[in-house]
């Protein structure tokens, strides 16, 4: 099945965004080794983005939560043990997006509204349900390849070979093949910088869409 864009998941009104806009994304995390470093990145070149973040790793790590929270990144659900939706009752679904957000406003405060279903996976049902509580599903058009185990110039060159205008790339902040994602860490300066000569500017999903983060 062919992956919806955000603008084809969602039915907010027409989407205006700035030229040459890009979304950096970040799944899987919370962690305290690989999340760390990419916070540092991102600080040093004041760039924010959204990390989509998985339920039982804001249990392990709240303290990288908050440091996310604080550092003026948005938070978005990523479910609570990455589980395919489509493959699970629409019933577990919604139970863990619900604990996945109750996990996150009960360390920072915030109840997520903006939802990737893991893997991107979803139907209609799926997303009848996710839209049915009032959030919104956000998935990717440049996928970075980062949990491969990449190398850095691999990851950099599967961004930036596909990049455009409204892009959401798809990066990881956790895990990875062997637990390794060495290759985002590599490659994410050299990114923003390329982009940033090629005049792109970096947004939030909630800026470039216009979409309430939060409830």
């Amino acid at each position: 099945m062919k992956k919806k864009t955000p603008e084809e998941a969602n039915t907010a009104a027409p989407i205006r965004r700035r030229a040459k806009e890009v979304a950096l994304t970040f799944d899987d995390g919370p962690d305290q080794y690989w999340t760390p470093r990419l916070l540092d990145i991102l600080a040093h070149y004041q760039i924010k983005a959204t990390f989509f973040c998985v339920g039982q790793m804001v249990k392990y790590f709240p303290k990288m939560l908050e440091r996310i929270a604080s550092e003026g990144h948005v938070i978005g659900n990523h479910s609570w043990d990455h589980p395919d939706y489509t493959k699970i009752s629409l019933t577990a679904a919604a139970a863990q997006i619900k604990r996945t957000s109750e996990q996150i406003e009960s360390v920072v405060g915030l109840w997520p509204r903006l939802v990737r279903p893991p893997y991107g996976a979803v139907n209609e049902a799926v997303i009848w349900t996710i839209g049915a509580a009032g959030n919104e599903i956000i998935l990717w058009d440049v996928d970075s390849w980062d949990w491969k185990g990449l190398s850095g110039p691999q990851v950099a060159r599967n961004i930036l070979g596909h990049v455009s205008s409204g892009s959401v790339v798809l990066q990881h902040c956790a895990g990875g093949t062997k637990d390794t994602l060495k290759g985002t860490v590599d490659a994410l300066p050299y990114v923003i910088e390329v982009l940033s000569e090629q005049n792109y500017t970096f947004a939030t999903i909630s800026e470039m869409f216009h979409l309430s983060a939060y409830r």
